[in-house]
Parts: C-alpha cells; structure tokens; sequence
C-alpha cells in the first residue's frame, strides 16, 4: 500500500512546513499582541497622537497655595446682640425669656432671611477660632451660620425654649473687620451674645501612622498601595471619583476639563450591573494603573432594599446568641446544618450566604492581585441603613463576622478596609480597619472649606492612628482651606449625578464651579493619577 505512505510522507511535510511558519522569528508574532482597550480609554486617547494614554497633553499648569502666616495668640470676647449698631430693618428686641445676658436678645427672627441678624467682629490675629453663638427657640428650627460672604454650615437647634450656646470649632479667621451672621431658614429664632475664642487643637493633629495594614496577611501589592497612601497622609489629597456606571462619563468629564484623571475611580457591588461595574473596575486598574474604590450596597438579606424601613431587617435578632467569631469559619454545608439544627436563625444563615457571594465578586479582583480600597457598612450611625438601624453592638458583630468571614475563611488579603461608621459608639476593633472615613453633603452653593469640625472629631475617635478620608461628598474640598485648617484628609470620593454633571452630561455649576474643578485637579497639593504613579509607583 505505497500510497498511504505516500500520503503520510506528505502530510508530515505540510505539518512541519506549518509549525515552521508559526515559529519563525518575525516582527509580528515574536510577543503577544496587545488587549483589545476597553471603548473608554480609547476615547480618552483621542487627545494624543501615542496610541498610550497621555493625560498631560494639555499639559496644564499647577497651581500653588499660599498660607497666610498665623499668628497665634489668646483671644477671648463676647458681643451682646443689642449692643450692635444699624441692626437690620425689621429686628425687633426683647427680654421676655429667661437666663439671657445683657439688656435684652434679639427677638424671633425671619424665615428665609440671608444676613438676618449680624454680628461685626474685629479679628484681632489671623488664627483659627471658635465661634459661639447663644440662642433660643420654642421648636426646633434650621438655620445657617455666613462668615463674611461665605457660607459656612447649617445647623438646628432644638426647641427647648430655653438660651442654648452653639459652638462651629476651628473657623479660620484673618485680621480686620469682618460679619458672623446668622442667614434664617426657619423663623423663630432668638439670639443673645456672640463669643470669640481662639482654638488651638488644630495644630495638635498628628500624621503619624503604622505603614502597615491591619492584615498582617495582606499581598505584597496591597501593602504597597497602603503605604503609597500613608506616605502622603497630612501632605497630599489624593482625588477620586465616583462612576455611576460601567460608561466611565464622570470620569471623560473631568478628563475633558481638567487633563487629569482621578487617582481612584470608585463604584457600588451589591447592584444588578455587578458584572459590568466589575469589568469596568478590573479595566481602570489594567490600563490606567489607577486605584480601584468598591463600596457594597447591601440589600438586607432576603430583600430588596438597604433601608431599615423598608426592609424590616432586624440585625440584632439574626445576630442574636449567635458565636460570630465560630460561625465566620464554618463551610456552607455545615452553616446548613446548622441551620437544620436550629444552631442559627434563617437571617443569620442568609448574611453568611450574602458575604460569601460578595466574596466571589471580590475573588475576581483577588485573582488578578488588584488591590482594593474596600467600604462596606457604610454610614452606619445614621440609623438609615439595616446594618446600622438595630443598635452599635449588632453591628460591631456583623462588621467583625465581614472581615474574619472575608480575611479569614476566604483569604481575601488584597482589601485595604474602610470604616465609615462615623460615631464612636460605632467604632469597630482597631485592628480590623485601615481608614477611617465620612460622607460629608451639603447644600447647593454652600462654602465645603476642609470640613475641620469633622475632620478633628473623626481623629479623636480614632486616637490619631489611622488616616482620615471624604469616603463621599457633595462639593470639592477647598486646597487652600485644608492647608490652611491643617486637615489634608487622605483622599475624597466625589459623588456623582447632579454633583458633577446634568442630565445631558454637562458639567453642572452648582455645587462648584470649573474652575475650582481644575485647580483642584492641578494643584501642586493634590494627586491625580499622573502625579500618583509618579510618586507612588
């Protein structure tokens, strides 16, 4: 049968004619070709004629802070309210309430007044002061405290009825004449005296920190990216954004205006776009380097919903006699006897069976060695939320069942973990968290400054040991502010939808303007992406 080796004779010689072609050393096949980019990034390259990202194509400039020079000293007075001249039209006075001081106090103040009653105070040195104001109302009413032409915060006071001082801690004041007013939102209120102190605690602050994450565990990336953060904590705020979907339009813009890039792009797991914002997330890393933000919008077990009111979720209950500590190390089948045995309420088991899905979306990043900047449970003191709404001491266990369920039985070492239980009743073990953070929202057109107040409580709570962070606000924080309250926070997290852009994906003024997104963005105080990786990597 001389043909069939004929035919294999042949068959031979085109195989190895084949495998000499693929092997052959050329131009073209001598590596692996690229990744196709993700439909994003190439937008974002469309700036620069590489075919690599360039975000300083716009190459802008960077803007420098100047910190006037404080001269610290002793101050402490007090202005009676009937004591200033030329009130405004209409301010009527009276004595018609008990414990006030002086000859009288300003008498029931306006709705919807700005500048409805006015303080002038002569600043004697350029510090930093305490500013209290003694007033009185018969039902709780908001109001809002204006320093000049900023306007600084919202507060509201309870309707005792009887003269209360409120106290706004840390405000930065230059020397010469300026307003403290009071801008009515609500009528009804009273106001007696003004008093003057100067505040020294905020010099007190310490920036000192273990480098190291609480995970002694923890990858060689994550430890890496964990120092890169400390070693600018107190110098250094490093930018982020949220993305409210897989399309990276928060980002665009803000590369579009500024020729920057966040250094870390936030997101939300627990959603029914997980896998796109998965995807999205892993692609940031891969071709950006950039730091990737996850926090977890956790539907109360067997609901639909986070909110404690609607879901009707009672932590305490499912937490109840329950040995967290055990129960975080147990496999799902023995978690089901359990179960069967009435070892565990049906809630408890059903946390388990939601922390070990999270822990799958989180394996994703784990596997390809991205760290994570890791949020969940987050504003816990507020009462909204099902994790929070029971009482501290249930959610301090479910917060300690999370991390040994996650760092412990599914080896999850590349979490840098985030508390943003923003109380001290709240606080969780110090050596299962890495930073602690607020949301912080305020009103449209409001002054955001460097938010000392809650910057200074947020590091008493934490005994100065860990670095401090906007997990989420409304506005930018203010470069100049923060140097000047000497509150650098860590990083922000600016949110997004209406505080960034409208409904057409323009950006929208009312929170900030475009300007102070850009010298935000380029200030020689702030990190953007370029600057992180520069410094950091």
């Amino acid at each position: 049968m001389p043909w069939i080796y004929r035919t294999l004779a042949l068959l031979i010689l085109v195989l190895g004619g084949a495998m000499l072609f693929f092997l052959w050393p050329s131009e073209n096949n001598s590596q692996n070709p690229p990744p196709e980019r993700h439909p994003f990034y190439s937008n974002l390259s469309h700036w620069s004629r590489e075919t690599e990202l360039a975000v300083d194509e716009l190459e802008p400039d960077l803007y420098s802070y100047e910190v006037p020079n404080i001269a610290k000293s002793e101050v402490a007075f007090s202005i009676e309210a009937e004591d200033v001249k030329k009130p405004p039209k209409g301010v009527r006075f009276s004595t018609k309430r008990e414990n006030f001081q002086g000859r009288g106090f300003v008498y029931r103040l306006k709705e919807h007044t700005e500048a409805a009653f006015s303080f002038p105070v002569t600043v004697p040195t350029t510090q930093h002061y305490d500013i209290t104001i003694c007033m009185a109302a018969d039902k709780n009413v908001e109001n809002a405290l204006r320093v000049g032409e900023s306007l600084l915060t919202r507060f509201t006071l309870s309707g005792t009825g009887k003269f209360t001082r409120v106290t706004f801690y840390g405000i930065f004041l230059e020397a010469g004449e300026t307003l403290v007013s009071i801008d009515t939102i609500d009528a009804g209120i009273d106001i007696d005296y003004l008093e003057l102190t100067n505040d020294t605690s905020i010099y007190d602050i310490n920036f000192t920190i273990d480098p190291t994450p609480c995970n002694p565990n923890a990858t060689e990336a994550t430890k890496k990216l964990y120092a890169a953060l400390a070693s600018q904590w107190g110098e250094q705020i490093i930018t982020g954004q949220f993305a409210s979907d897989s399309s990276n339009r928060e980002i665009s813009l803000i590369y579009e205006m500024t020729g920057q890039l966040p250094v870390i792009r936030f997101s939300e797991l627990g959603t029914e776009n997980d896998l796109l914002q998965i995807e999205a997330a892993t692609d940031w890393h891969l071709y950006t380097k950039g730091v990737v933000g996850l926090m977890w919008h956790w539907n109360a077990p067997g609901t639909d919903s986070v909110y404690a009111k609607d879901s009707g979720f009672n932590l305490t209950k499912a937490l109840y006699a329950v040995d967290t500590e055990a129960i975080a190390g147990k496999s799902p089948e023995e978690l089901d006897q359990m179960l069967e045995n009435q070892e565990i309420p049906e809630n408890c088991r059903l946390i388990l069976r939601d922390i070990d899905n999270i822990a799958a979306s989180l394996k994703k990043f784990a596997n390809m060695d991205i760290p994570i900047l890791w949020r969940p449970l987050h504003e816990a003191s507020g009462g909204w939320y099902w994790w929070g709404a029971s009482n501290e001491k249930s959610y301090i266990a479910l917060w300690n069942l999370l991390y040994n369920r996650l760092t412990h039985y599914h080896q999850l070492n590349n979490l840098i973990w985030i508390w943003n239980g923003q109380s001290t009743s709240y606080l969780v073990p110090e050596d299962t968290y890495d930073i602690a953070s607020v949301d912080v929202y305020l009103s449209e057109h409001m002054t955001y400054g460097s938010r000392y107040e809650q910057f200074l409580t947020l590091s008493k709570i934490t005994n100065g040991k860990k670095m401090l962070a906007l997990s989420e606000c409304s506005s930018l924080p203010s470069m100049e502010m923060m140097m000047l309250d000497h509150t650098i926070w860590s990083y922000f997290g600016l949110w997004y939808g209406e505080y960034i852009m409208d409904s057409n994906g323009k950006f929208t003024d009312t929170y900030y303007s475009s300007k102070d997104l850009y010298n935000l963005y380029n200030s020689d105080r702030a990190l953007s992406l370029n600057d992180f990786l520069a410094i950091c990597q």
